[in-house]
């Protein structure tokens, strides 16, 4: 038993084949999240779902939205929208009753208004073409196609001014704070600025009237879905009524404790709400609806009774080994944006280490870390290779084990799998020999993602991550001469720690570069469910928790000691970076894995061609003979590119 009182189960009697009673689901995954590659939660719910005799929908609408916004058809209607908008406008101004708020909005309007629509729109068409085939390979015609998504995303943001819709995703703005529900309610109703309102009438809508699902599901993994996940709950609700709508996801799960106390979130947004781990809780409520158990008796439920919102105590943590291999049937695996198809994969659930005392990750998993065989995983990723004619593979755990990691190299060298992957990995004293890096690269591993957090060891330790400076920058030689593209994060400002400290960090990044081929730097953020937070004393921190702020997942604080570095310090050190320190990773890529792709295409981590400026590194590191290495991305913000990886099945 937890200490909020939860208790873990082993799970309940299955229902005789015989006897059971099938369903239509509709599982759905909102945007904004990247459209590089499907996301996993879908699928292997949708294993589970189907394995039990259930039929099962999944739609990516995150990138059936990318791939709508980028046609002639909706550019034309957005010219439409813009008109529409645009002549009240010209009507006040005449009148002389605009205010300068509808000025702003106007001049906004007219510059969209003046686009060439026809032309940005097969310019976009090509886009997509070019992400999509050979010409990817093409440094310049790929950044071009990324300049022109970009492009068409602020001609669009025009027509639902003053929100703000980018590329790359998981960067747009509605104008709208997800953590104050208040705003989260106006946002769902708000036809100007909430786009997902438009995207669930064009591609949602119409496609629940011809399914005719008996319950839907929608999947909100991070904070940057929930406005469109819950617009698209709402909307279902009120057009289908009958519809059960379920949600679930990491977001969800971080977000139990104010949930109840929102009950409109129950009567107008959806029907329930599964928590942790989704694959068989979800199975066991379509069971219940069908009248074959008691809704009380499913776990990791949060669901609308007579009584008011209820809870189950009762949690289920997936048996990792017994669970069938995800199902991406039925999802658009050729929309994509990218040349060759990627899969997740996920060997592991939770973290290994699980101390981080900055990191609330596991907040998705009740029971913290279970992992499979390396020959299970083998086995697995084969199969979905075969079954779908893919060579190259994310492996979304939170972090891979070193032991894991060693034998899996192994078993993907013996077996000549011959695939391509890349994953996240902590700096490890049990990986300083070259052998199991060059291994490592052998098997086909062309790019790793490293949280660093700091480069000074007492900092590190403050953090319980406890690796040391030697090992860091060992690893990462090893890894860089192995052919083996490095990706570090790291942040300033972590409470306790000084300027020095801070700035020892940016010197072990400059003077590393030549095996940091990529790196995003953020400031520290006091995430609601760290240990952190719920032990501030001990860290010297006092929280500041607003009335507005709701929903949150994130809280404001302030340093006891004045002499350490502030939050306000930590971001101004940050800008600092950005601006004066980063250009040599600078990159003209999207995303990991089209700096994935690449070095599989080119087998080599020395890729000048994709910086958005060709300069050699100075000081080329000791024992990397003759590496030239032209570092990564623009930052995604901390919880972006790199950050969000659990690929939460709930």
């Amino acid at each position: 038993m937890s200490a909020s009182g939860l208790v873990q189960i082993d799970g309940l009697s299955p229902i005789k084949k015989e006897d059971r009673k099938t369903s239509k689901v509709m599982l759905l995954f909102p945007p904004e999240w990247v459209p590089t590659a499907p996301y996993l939660a879908l699928p292997s719910l949708t294993s589970v779902l189907r394995e039990a005799g259930h039929t099962v929908v999944q739609r990516d609408i995150n990138i059936e939205m990318y791939d709508h916004f980028f046609t002639m058809e909706f550019l034309i209607w957005v010219k439409g929208r813009l008109g529409m908008q645009l002549k009240p406008l010209q009507d006040k101004e005449k009148a002389g009753t605009l205010t300068d708020r509808e000025a702003d909005q106007k001049a906004v309007l007219e510059q969209a208004y003046a686009v060439d629509v026809f032309d940005l729109a097969e310019r976009a068409e090509d886009a997509k073409l070019i992400v999509r085939g050979e010409r990817f390979y093409e440094a310049e015609k790929l950044e071009g196609a990324l300049n022109c998504f970009r492009e068409v995303m602020q001609y669009i943001s025009a027509a639902y001014y003053p929100a703000s819709l980018v590329f790359y995703p998981m960067e747009s703005n509605l104008g709208y704070r997800p953590g104050v529900s208040k705003e989260v309610f106006a946002c769902l109703d708000d036809e100007q600025v909430n786009v997902y309102r438009d995207i669930c009438n064009q591609l949602v809508l119409p496609s629940v009237a011809k399914e005719k699902p008996d319950v839907v599901g929608v999947s909100i993994g991070t904070q940057m879905q929930l406005l469109a996940g819950l617009t698209f709950c709402k909307m279902i609700k009120e057009t289908f009524p009958h519809i059960k709508v379920v949600v679930g996801g990491n977001v969800i799960t971080r977000l139990q404790e104010e949930l109840p106390h929102h009950e409109r979130f129950f009567t107008e947004v959806f029907d329930a709400a599964i928590l942790y781990e989704g694959e068989h809780a979800l199975l066991w409520y379509i069971e219940a609806l069908n009248g074959q158990r008691a809704m009380e008796s499913v776990p990791n439920l949060m669901y609308r009774h007579a009584d008011g919102v209820k809870q189950s105590k009762e949690v289920y943590t997936e048996k990792t080994a017994a669970l069938p291999l995800p199902d991406f049937d039925g999802l658009p695996l050729d929309r994509y944006f990218v040349p060759e198809l990627i899969i997740p994969y996920l060997a592991t659930r939770g973290c290994y280490w699980g101390r981080c005392t900055f990191c609330d990750h596991g907040q998705g998993y009740f029971d913290q870390y279970r992992g499979m065989t390396a020959q299970h995983v083998i086995e697995q990723v084969t199969a979905l290779r075969d079954k779908y004619n893919c060579r190259h593979f994310l492996f979304s755990d939170e972090s891979y084990p070193p032991a894991l990691f060693k034998k899996v190299s192994q078993l993907l060298v013996e077996q000549n799998t011959g695939i391509k992957w890349t994953t996240l990995i902590r700096f490890e004293e049990t990986l300083q020999d070259q052998a199991i890096w060059d291994l490592a690269a052998k098997a086909g591993c062309c790019t790793l993602y490293y949280g660093m957090e700091s480069a000074n060891e007492r900092v590190l330790n403050l953090m319980d991550k406890h690796a040391k400076k030697s090992v860091i920058q060992n690893n990462l030689h090893q890894a860089a001469k192995a052919g083996i593209w490095n990706h570090v994060m790291a942040f300033y400002g972590f409470p306790g720690e000084t300027r020095d400290e801070a700035l020892e960090t940016r010197q072990f990044v400059i003077d590393n570069q030549p095996v940091i081929h990529s790196v995003e730097l953020f400031y520290f953020v006091a995430y609601r469910h760290t240990p952190m937070v719920r032990n501030p004393e001990k860290f010297g921190i006092t929280i500041h928790k607003q009335e507005e702020y709701d929903l949150p997942l994130d809280y404001y604080y302030t340093l006891n000691d004045p002499s350490t570095l502030s939050c306000l310090d930590a971001m101004q050190l940050c800008e600092e970076f950005y601006k004066n320190d980063f250009q040599p990773w600078a990159v003209r890529v999207n995303s990991r894995e089209h700096v994935f792709l690449y070095i599989s295409k080119f087998g080599t981590n020395q890729l000048p061609q994709i910086y958005a400026k060709q300069q050699v590194a100075v000081g080329a590191a000791e024992g990397v003979s003759g590496l030239v290495t032209w570092p990564v991305a623009q930052p995604d913000g901390h919880e972006g590119m790199a950050r969000v990886t659990s690929h939460d099945a709930s």
